[in-house]
């Protein structure tokens, strides 16, 4: 008898799938477009959050673009398995290209004179930096490639120097003056639509023929080969896509400041853009959506806290590191489909699920204090070796 086996994330999604998605994606636009549209939200984020109306559209496209970044990261990081740490250099790529596209256009048309135009030629200027992205990753992907870890992160690392460096000797990007008066568009609802679908195409693709071959190269380079993989042509390819997904991520963010400086995309930007990759969990589209919002939120959230903000934000990332080692959800990928199906059973098992929690609150006051009382011991003991 051969036995039932039932994956976690179906490798095809059903077509009842993609319909609850689907109305869970317009549901999100929608809530964002009541929450960020409406006449009343401006005094709600200052009341309840502190921060002002403006401040709340910058973060919430901050969140976007920063979402994009790391799931196209993790694209070729956590999913193929390869350390890159100048995601930010096909950023900066793309950022410039949009950039010099949308002055040049502005020159002809006023962009500001109608939203719709607006969002369309920025429609455009992803398309532009999604090649131009692209290509620069192909091109860097051939000789990369060809190395693997530590040696493959430091030819990336390189690469995103250069791109900033070359950025400050040219005259045309501006020089280390950086490109201004980019023709501004702080619509909410592009940057959100062009994240649900960059996340919705990740999704996808991973649970395809292509994702498989992917995770087989991560898994096992020499038996994914031996099986018939073209593991240069996987590699390549994914690498590129990574790289032209961070040049859409690029347009928002030149969109949003209006001015560009090379600065900006420096060793530091990939490194952080890393960090989220690990803190949610490599391999894990979704842990690394919720280490991007938690992570651009988490020190405005702390902003009261003044000059204490940065070490407490830091503190938090040691010990949520300590903690979950694997990241925030390992490889752990949330469906929709799925808490639905389980939502019932949850809401019905929910009172004795809590009733269990409160009365292991004892037992865990308690563990807790043993762990205090074995970590209080090791340090004394330590004390001691060391006066001896």
């Amino acid at each position: 008898m051969v036995e039932k086996f039932s994956s976690m994330v179906p490798l095809f999604p059903r077509k009842k799938s993609y319909l609850i998605n689907l109305l869970s994606a317009i549901l999100l636009i929608a809530l964002v477009y009541i929450t960020l549209g409406a006449s009343f939200s401006k005094d709600i984020y200052l009341n309840i959050i502190g921060i002002n109306f403006r401040q709340m559209k910058g973060l919430f496209i901050t969140v976007c673009f920063t979402i994009i970044l790391a799931v196209s990261l993790n694209l070729s990081t956590g999913c193929l398995g390869e350390m890159v740490l100048g995601h930010a250099g096909f950023m900066a790529i793309g950022a410039y290209a949009s950039g010099l596209f949308l002055k040049f256009i502005n020159n002809f048309v006023d962009l500001s004179s109608s939203t719709l135009v607006a969002c369309c030629f920025s429609v455009l200027a992803m398309v532009i930096a999604f090649l131009a992205a692209g290509i620069s990753g192909f091109l860097v992907g051939i000789p990369a490639l060809r190395l693997r870890g530590d040696y493959l992160a430091i030819v990336t690392l390189a690469f995103g120097q250069i791109i900033v460096k070359l950025l400050e000797l040219f005259d045309f990007t501006g020089g280390a003056g950086g490109l201004k008066n980019i023709p501004q568009n702080n619509n909410i609802i592009l940057p959100l639509v062009i994240t649900i679908l960059v996340v919705t195409l990740l999704f996808v693709l991973m649970r395809s023929r292509f994702g498989r071959a992917i995770l087989s190269i991560r898994e096992d380079r020499i038996a994914a080969e031996a099986s018939g993989v073209p593991v240069t042509k996987y590699k390549i390819l994914t690498f590129s896509l990574s790289a032209a997904l961070a040049g859409i991520a690029g347009v928002i963010y030149s969109q949003k400041l209006g001015y560009l400086e090379p600065k900006t995309f420096n060793f530091n930007y990939s490194v952080e853009l890393l960090m989220i990759v690990v803190l949610g969990g490599l391999g894990s589209f979704t842990g690394s959506i919720i280490a991007a919002i938690v992570l651009t939120l988490l020190p405005e959230s702390l902003r009261f806290l003044s000059q204490y903000r940065l070490i407490i934000y830091s503190v938090l990332l040691v010990i949520i590191m300590i903690k979950k080692p694997g990241g925030l959800l390992g490889r752990y990928e949330f469906s929709m489909t799925r808490f639905i199906e389980l939502l019932p059973s949850r809401i019905k098992n929910f009172p004795r699920n809590f009733k269990a929690f409160i009365k292991d609150i004892p037992n865990k006051f308690k563990r807790l204090g043993k762990r205090f009382v074995l970590w209080y011991k090791k340090i004394f003991k330590i004390k001691g070796d060391i006066n001896e």
